[in-house]
């Protein structure tokens, strides 16, 4: 009996997500100095266990432009979107969250390497390689001492991972517009319509009407 994957990576407490829309044919893991090269029915075999080394994860597969059969998706995501967004989430300061369903792998990763490319007898349609190295938090754990007893007690330190993104705010200033705004942080203007539908409630129904002073969130 076959069984049905699905692998992703979120982005920011999961408010950016991506389902890589095809999978894998093999799936590389690597856990200290010993490699295994395994089918991805395969991957229900990994256990996670805190005393080893940590893991990392290779595969390679292809961000389709157009749908075909086998596609793990309902809806085709333009490849270089896909691209971009991974590129933007490897160059971050916040792991991602990478998870594959159905056979345990739920961790936060580090994006090691990412590489691309389009091929030429299917235009639109690009190859990638990725490499992610499963993240572990620093824990502090404090030690109190019992000066009389001559005892210790250790707290135990919080090892839940953050990967949320602190938004970028900005305050308006005069001569300001929202293309201009738009191009200062994307570099393109024509993305103001971003930052208008994140600030609608300061705007209000009119984004060419802002004034001197409001505060914008910058998504």
């Amino acid at each position: 009996m076959s069984i049905k994957y699905q692998m992703w990576l979120t982005y920011n407490a999961e408010k950016e997500k991506i389902q890589f829309p095809v999978l894998p044919e093999s799936f590389k893991t690597k856990n200290g100095s010993k490699n295994d090269s395994v089918n991805i029915v395969g991957l229900g075999e990994i256990v996670i266990m805190q005393s080893r080394p940590a893991l990392q994860f290779s595969f390679s597969s292809f961000f389709p432009v157009t749908k075909f059969p086998g596609l793990q998706v309902s809806r085709i995501t333009k490849p270089l979107s896909l691209i971009q967004k991974i590129n933007s989430w490897k160059a971050g300061k916040k792991p991602v969250h990478f998870i594959v369903t159905a056979c345990g792998i739920d961790l936060y990763c580090t994006i090691e390497d990412f590489s691309y490319s389009e091929e030429g007898g299917d235009p639109g349609t690009y190859q990638y390689n990725i490499m992610l190295k499963e993240y572990r938090k620093i824990t502090i754990r404090q030690v109190n001492m019992d000066m009389i007893n001559g005892l210790a007690t250790i707290e135990k330190g919080e090892t839940r991972i953050d990967n949320t993104i602190q938004p970028k705010t900005y305050t308006i200033v005069s001569g300001d517009c929202l293309w201009n705004i738009a191009k200062k942080f994307y570099g393109n203007g024509s993305k103001y319509t971003e930052i208008y539908n994140a600030n609608k409630s300061v705007i209000g129904g009119n984004p060419n009407l802002i004034y001197p002073g409001q505060v914008l969130t910058i998504p």
